[in-house]
């Protein structure tokens, strides 16, 4: 630190003395003057007690200075060691408004899950899971999880909004949908689904609408929807498919376009959707090719109740199978 005994300060022009060397100076100066000064006022021969006041004196000088000098150095001390206090009390004071505006903002969150009804253990599991894995997890699997509460973020958000979508046609979200089912669901089939009706998720899909049928007596109903009736295979393929369903406790129907009357042709398009207790749509779309599908989910009263209305004149203009064609 500047201006320590021994300790050179910065460079000055000129002839620079070490403070511990000019306050010696100083101190004899002081002294010689009082030796000089006792002299004078005193002619008697007793210079060993004119000596010693001059050192006397010399010395008060001395510590006088140094005084004078830590009393500059404790103001200096005091002054930064305010400063810090304050600059702690800042950041102690912005901690604890922090703190409390967390606290303030989790008991809100908590107010609001108790109010929305909402599983408040199986959030609160969702969450500690979510920790212990952001702060166990490594690698890989920290990441997986972070793009998981991304989407599941993503996927609230939107449903908070009415409506949600997906690239794909997302058949996990179409299964825990049903399971959500407690009056009705019903769903139309196109003719270029009929495949998926082979596969082992269409069996899954199928045994999860016979569960809530007999569990929670809901009414499940689909309709097939195909171009005509004039292609065989394709009928023989329906009859199979409709006594599958059937077999699983499932109304199905199926209606040919090119057969239904004009009024209900008018009526307009017919994209392949399932209505959840009549509450819900879940809707595929694809592109012109069939290809690249999308899943939706929407609330919306409007289109909701175009949906129903549509699927209502369908099925009453159903056959219980296609019709048997003539040999070729």
């Amino acid at each position: 630190m500047d201006g320590e005994p021994g300790t050179p300060g910065p460079a000055t022009r000129g002839l620079h003395i070490p403070p511990v060397v000019l306050k010696i100076l100083i101190t004899l100066a002081v002294g010689t003057v009082t030796y000089v000064i006792t002299n004078l006022i005193d002619q008697s021969d007793e210079e060993l007690w004119q000596l010693a006041l001059a050192v006397v004196i010399g010395g008060a000088t001395l510590i006088v200075q140094y005084m004078v000098d830590f009393e500059g150095r404790l103001n200096s001390v005091e002054t930064s060691h305010q400063a810090d206090l304050r600059r702690h009390h800042r950041e102690m004071t912005e901690l604890v408004d922090q703190g409390f505006r967390r606290v303030g903002a989790v008991t809100s969150l908590f107010s609001e899950l108790t109010d929305s009804r909402m599983p408040e253990e199986e959030v609160l599991r969702l969450v500690r899971s979510a920790a212990r894995v952001g702060s166990q997890g490594q690698g890989f699997m920290q990441r997986f999880a972070q793009a998981e509460i991304t989407r599941l973020a993503k996927t609230m958000t939107e449903l908070a909004s009415g409506t949600a979508d997906w690239e794909g046609e997302n058949n996990d979200t179409l299964i825990a949908l049903t399971k959500c089912a407690r009056q009705s669901i019903d769903t139309t089939s196109t003719f270029v689904d009929l495949a998926f009706w082979e596969t082992a998720t269409a069996q899954h899909y199928l045994g999860v609408q016979r569960d809530v049928i007999r569990e929670h007596g809901v009414k499940v109903r689909r309709l097939f929807i195909v171009q005509h009736f004039r292609n065989r295979v394709v009928n023989d393929k329906l009859k199979d498919i409709l006594r599958d369903q059937r077999s699983n406790d499932i109304q199905a129907g199926v209606v040919a376009l090119s057969e239904l009357p004009p009024h209900i042709r008018r009526v307009g398009p017919t994209p392949e959707f399932v209505i959840f207790d009549g509450e819900l749509r879940f809707e595929m779309t694809t592109d012109v090719e069939q290809l690249y599908p999308n899943a939706k989910l929407d609330d919306r009263e409007e289109i909701l109740t175009r949906r129903m209305e549509r699927f209502e004149l369908l099925w009453d203009a159903r056959v219980e199978e296609p019709p048997e064609l003539p040999e070729d």
